[in-house]
Parts: C-alpha cells; structure tokens; sequence
C-alpha cells in the first residue's frame, strides 16, 4: 500500500511541482507551514557578574520552587545572542555581553540554546510580571534547579574562553559586533548536553 502511494506521487510530482513554483509567495509560504513541523526557538543561558557569580531567577511562570536561567523565545528576525540580551534588559533591567554558546539540546517542538554571558551595564530590577526574585549565587551553593540547568552552569564555568582569560588575565579579548565574544561552543561533555555541532562524544564526521 505504502509502495503503491508513493509511486503515485512519483506520477503526479512533475505537475505539482509546476503548480507549486508558479504559485504566489503567499500560497507557497501557506503549504510550508501547514506540511512541516512546528519548532519554537528558546534562549537562556548562564549570566556572570564580575565575582563570577551566577544570576538565577524564580518564574512566575514556571515551578516556583526551582530557581532558572534567564532567558526566553526568539522573535521573528533576531539572532540567539540579540535575543538573549533582549530578555536579559526587559526582565531585569540589564546589559550583558556574550561570551558564547556552551550547549544545545532539541524537543519534538522546541530548539533550546544556553548562551555563557556576562553583566556588562545597568541595574538590577526585576519585572514583576514575569521573575518573582533574583539573586546571585557563588557555584558552589547553588539553590535547587532541575538536573538539566545544573549540568549547563557546571559546562559554563569550564567554557574554554574562562580558562583562557584565568590564564592570561592582563589580556583582553576584543568583542565582535553585537557584544559576543569567541561565539564558537565546545563540545558535549557529559550525557545531556550537545555542543554547537550537535555530535555526542566519540562520534566522528559523516
């Protein structure tokens, strides 16, 4: 049955694809979203003050008890790093530059990036329609998070552009256009995190 269908299609495709190419842009942008998958993009990440202490937030929005990055959904026509400093001034009225991608990781309907970032300007204030507090915590009495977000802050304080700076300190790395700095991630260290190439650890090139 399956094998019959396709090859009907295979008979019909020459004349789709003409009806589909001369079709308005409109019409054609209809067909895409209606025939693919829906996937919304998410952006949070680990932000650092000059102690290197991690900001953390409670959501209205989210389980109360468990303290999160922040973070939040990519609007039509910004990049993951514009994106991430965007949330970061609406909800707490701060600046951040970012220093790069620690890690990746896909659902059946959500892409999610976590950025490593550091205050750069402003002050703390909260906005009390999303966050129900924010503190900053040494990584070493960090309050309760889920599993996943503990790994991310873990992978973020061994990023290789900290190391890098903790070894040369009197040297300072020049920010690219838009406030990032060394974009490029490392890769996947541990069962739940991917690097930017998405590959688990020990995998080769195809």
């Amino acid at each position: 049955m399956r094998g019959m269908m396709k090859g009907r299609l295979v008979g019909i495709a020459p004349l789709l694809a003409g009806i589909y190419r001369r079709a308005p842009h409109w019409l054609r942008g209809v067909v895409s979203w209606v025939t693919n998958g829906k996937v919304i993009v998410g952006v949070s990440g680990v932000l650092l003050n000059d102690a290197d202490q991690v900001l953390l937030l409670r959501h209205r929005f989210h389980d109360e008890r468990a303290w999160g990055m922040p973070g939040g959904w990519l609007s039509p026509g910004e990049d993951i790093f514009a994106c991430w400093r965007r949330e970061i001034r609406e909800e707490l009225a701060l600046d951040a530059v970012v220093e790069g991608i620690i890690c990746h990781r896909a659902t059946r309907r959500t892409l999610e990036f976590y950025l490593l970032g550091r205050i750069s300007g402003g002050q703390l204030k909260i906005d009390p329609v999303e966050i129900l507090e924010a503190r900053f915590f040494r990584v070493d009495e960090l309050p309760p998070t889920g599993r996943f977000s503990a790994g991310v802050i873990g992978r973020a304080m061994r990023y290789p552009a900290r190391v890098e700076a903790a070894s040369a300190p009197g040297e300072s790395k020049a920010a690219q256009p838009g406030g990032l700095v060394n974009a490029a991630g490392p890769g996947r260290e541990d069962g739940e995190l991917r690097g930017v190439s998405g590959k688990r650890k020990g995998e080769g090139s195809a």
